[in-house]
């Protein structure tokens, strides 16, 4: 059997297997034997996980077996968490959206210049993360939404502290994040706190910043000297000399030119400043 076919069965049986347990818990058919059925599932959790890890470790370019890995590991979290009494459902869900971006994390840390985009995803899941867990822990829509578009826009910030050079980008879409973040903040305390109104000065000293750093002068470019070979006398003045000739050119010259070869001095461009 191929190993695609082997893969897709073992995920089956898996999906299967874990819909039964999951539906036997939902009926209450498992309560009377808690908290064994609970660590069981962590524990095949695991292992699933250290078979993703292990599959990772063989061949390196299948990064996207990461995923799988930490969402297993996550679920495994959840099923130990659901034991304690305090544990509420928004926590447990926070631990998955975690797990996820923990993912995302790895894959980002394996290549750090080309896999910038697992910022985005992993970031995005972590905000995510935290915003159910923080409604659980208050009622307050106005906090929530303020946590939701900042925590989204300073992903996009980070993106940027990251690789200034490339991804000036995305402080387009975090600084509108930002701004919305502030603004479901601020909506119906202006008269409240005095302070509150002049949240817009962060606004226009970050443009200044911008502009300044923009404007730097751009470092000078370097020249790198490739020494060309000497010159040989032409055909002409060696029939000076009174030598005889052969009636070729000389070896390394071309016909009657005998200059330094063109393209022999390389210019190395300059980078945009950090």
């Amino acid at each position: 059997m191929s190993e695609p076919r082997v893969r897709a069965l073992l995920w089956a049986t898996f999906l299967v297997a874990g819909g039964v347990v999951l539906l036997l818990f939902n009926l209450g058919v498992l309560a009377p034997y808690t908290p064994i059925p609970q660590i069981a599932l962590a524990a095949v959790c695991v292992a699933g996980a250290i078979f993703f890890f292990a599959g990772f470790a063989r061949n390196g370019r299948e990064w996207w077996r990461l995923i799988p890995a930490w969402t297993l590991v996550a679920l495994a979290a959840m099923f130990l968490v659901t034991i304690l009494p305090v544990a509420s459902p928004q926590l447990v869900a926070a631990l998955l959206f975690a797990g996820l971006a923990l993912a995302f994390a790895h894959i980002y840390w394996l290549d750090r210049r080309e896999r910038w985009w697992a910022i985005i995803p992993g970031g995005f899941l972590l905000v995510l993360g935290v915003v159910i867990w923080l409604n659980s822990q208050t009622t307050s829509p106005t906090v929530t939404a303020s946590v939701l578009f900042t925590g989204l826009g300073l992903v996009f910030f980070l993106l940027y502290l990251l690789d200034r050079r490339r991804q000036w980008w995305a402080l387009l879409p975090g600084s509108v994040l930002v701004v919305f973040g502030v603004l479901a903040l601020t909506t119906g305390n202006l008269e409240a706190n005095p302070i509150v109104p002049w949240w817009p000065v962060l606004l226009i000293l970050a443009g200044i910043f911008v502009g300044v750093s923009s404007g730097r002068k751009p470092v000078t470019a370097d020249k790198l000297r490739v020494e060309s070979a000497p010159k040989v006398a032409s055909r002409s003045a060696a029939a000076g000399t009174g030598k005889p000739s052969t009636g070729a050119a000389p070896r390394g010259v071309l016909g009657e030119y005998s200059q330094p070869v063109p393209g022999a001095t390389v210019e190395i461009l300059p980078e945009h400043e950090e």
